[in-house]
This record gives C-alpha cells, sequence and structure tokens, in this order.
C-alpha cells in the first residue's frame, strides 16, 4: 500500500475540499482571473507560508497548546537571511535553507522548554516570545531593509519564480511534501500516536507512561523550525524584507488551522486539514480582494472564521461524547 493510498482523506477533509471548490467556483464567478493559470499559481504561491506554518503547529494545536510566535519568527528569521546574504554575495539558497530552520528551532526550543519543562500554558508563553522576537527584529534591524538586488538570485529567481508542471509553484510543490510527510508520521509513528493520546487527555498521558515532555518539546521545536524554512518561502514570495515582516499574521495560521479540522480542544486533526484550510482561507481573501473589501474586515473575516470553526469542533466534541456514553450505556445493558 502506497504513501496516498494510506492518507485518503477523511470525511471532514473531504467535506472541506468540497467547500473550497465551491469557495474557487465563487471567486472565479467574482474574478474570471482567478481561475486561470495565473490566478492558480498566485493562489498557490499566496498559500505556501501559511500552509508551511500550519503544518508546523499542527503537532502543537493536537496537543492542547498553541504557538503565537510563529509570525514573528517569520520576520526574524527572514530579516537575518536577508542581512546575511546582503553582507556575504557568495550566500546561496542551500545556505538560506539550513540558516532558516535552525533560527527558528531556536526560537522553538525556548517555547519547549518554558511549556513542557516548566508547564506554563503555552498561550501566555507564546504570546510573550511573540512580542520578545518581534521588539528584537525593531532593534537588529535598526529601520534596515533589504530588497532583492541583495538576495542570491538562485533563491529569489531559480527557485522563487520555478513552476512545475504550468501551474504547481515550487514552494507549493515543498508544502505538498512536507504534508504528506507530517500527515504520514502522525498517523503511523508512535510518537505521532502519541501526540493524539497526549491531546486528547494529557493526565491519561503521564500515567500510561507516555513521554508528554519530550513530544511537546519536540513539537515546538518543529513548529519554530517550520517558521524559520517559512521565512525563507517569505523571501522567494516578497523578495523584500522589512521590521514588520509577516507582522500579526499569527491568526491567519490558527484559523487555516482550525477551520482545517485541528481542533484547538486538541486529540483531533491532520497536516492535510491544515492545507485545506489554508487555501479556503486564501481563496476567501482572494474573493474580497476581488470585491474591494477593506483589509480590516479581511482580519474580521477571518477572526468570525475562526470563531465559527471553533463552535463547529466544539458541536462535533459534544455528539461525540453523547454517542459513546450511549453505546457504553447499551453495551451495559
Amino acid at each position: 500500500m502506497n504513501l496516498l493510498n494510506k492518507l485518503k482523506p477523511s470525511s471532514r477533509e473531504a467535506s472541506l475540499g468540497l467547500i473550497l471548490l465551491f469557495a474557487i467556483g465563487v471567486t472565479g464567478l467574482i474574478n474570471p482571473r482567478f481561475l486561470t493559470g495565473d490566478g492558480t499559481r498566485d493562489l498557490l504561491t499566496s498559500t505556501s507560508v501559511v500552509a508551511l506554518l500550519a503544518i508546523g503547529i499542527t503537532p502543537v494545536v493536537v496537543m492542547r497548546h498553541i504557538d503565537l510566535s510563529i509570525a514573528s519568527t517569520v520576520g526574524l528569521t527572514a530579516w537575518l537571511i536577508a542581512d546575511m546574504c546582503a553582507k556575504n554575495p557568495d550566500f546561496t539558497w542551500v545556505q538560506c535553507f539550513i540558516v532558516g530552520p535552525i533560527v527558528g528551532a531556536l526560537v522553538g526550543i525556548l517555547n519547549g522548554f518554558l511549556v513542557a519543562g516548566l508547564r506554563l500554558p503555552s498561550l501566555v508563553v507564546t504570546l510573550g516570545t511573540l512580542y520578545i522576537v518581534r521588539g528584537l527584529v525593531y532593534v537588529i534591524s535598526n529601520s534596515v531593509d533589504y530588497n532583492a538586488q541583495e538576495m542570491p538570485p538562485s533563491l529569489i529567481e531559480d527557485l522563487g519564480q520555478r513552476v512545475f508542471f504550468g501551474l504547481l509553484p515550487f514552494t507549493f510543490l515543498l508544502v505538498i511534501i512536507f504534508m504528506l510527510v507530517v500527515a504520514y508520521f502522525m498517523k503511523y509513528a508512535k510518537s505521532g500516536r502519541d501526540a493524539y493520546a497526549i491531546g486528547s487527555n494529557p493526565p491519561a498521558a503521564d500515567l500510561v507512561g507516555i513521554k508528554v515532555f519530550r513530544r511537546t518539546f519536540l513539537a515546538f521545536v518543529f513548529s519554530g523550525a517550520m517558521a524559520g524554512l517559512a521565512a525563507v518561502f517569505y523571501l522567494m514570495r516578497f523578495a523584500q524584507v522589512d521590521s514588520t515582516a509577516f507582522y500579526g499574521q499569527e491568526l491567519a495560521v490558527v484559523a487555516a488551522c482550525v477551520i482545517g479540522g485541528v481542533s484547538i480542544f486538541g486529540g483531533t486533526g491532520t497536516a492535510v486539514g491544515a492545507v485545506i484550510g489554508a487555501l479556503l482561507v486564501q481563496t476567501i481573501q482572494g474573493g474580497l480582494a476581488a470585491l474591494g473589501v477593506d483589509a480590516f474586515w479581511k482580519s474580521a473575516i477571518n477572526g468570525l472564521l475562526l470563531i465559527i470553526a471553533i463552535y463547529a469542533d466544539r458541536v462535533l466534541a459534544v455528539r461525540s461524547e453523547k454517542r459513546l456514553l450511549q453505546q457504553r450505556i447499551r453495551e451495559r445493558i
């Protein structure tokens, strides 16, 4: 059985796929260019950064935690990479792909130590590191920004503009690869299954001997590393960076995850759903842009979608609990 057969979509992901197709159709009616080859490439390219971040925080959210520092980590890492490129003309795209995850992982190590080691609430910890990292960007950047001239042509032109089959950007191809790897790992690897057990019932996971500290710590390190990699994607996409890079985009990533079926109550969700959620959010944003909707309302609609998704998750969880309780009562009778 090959990888794709093992990762057949669940009913939740299949439903999201249908909603995504409907949203694409409606957006195409509003803006016919959206359904062209250029429109498809733009959608996939613009979704790549958020989708990669959504994949990164999926294990964290599955374990009933959150990482709000990801957007700030993207900003810091992107600026540092651009700074290195400007000061070292021989810097290549390979070095960018090495430096990015390392810088991001350092932020993840800090978050993981505070959350897993000291057992502090992840919401408070990552909100704190969000401001610390963003403040660090402002301090070290000293209002200096960089554009494509300071960055390796191999990164911006050779990879950033590369397209496969006329429709699939290089960045989104990498997103698909990471999505399949993470989805497979979480479904079939022991540590991946442990993440679901921890999210479903953290105290019980401790009692049965699951290595909660290690799993939680590594999940935050992975989230940070993916944020660092997303910073490279950001540079490939925009070819410029300043101290405000990717500012305030945490909501879009969390919304993509939750809309994609990764429950903030823990225990459920996949990387596949997170990517579909990212595509759905970006498609809706594209439709709003075509209608000339103000940026404020775009953010407001993101928040509304997040609330609706959380409510839907809660309703589904309650129904599942009721069915389980009724089944146990029947078994006893």
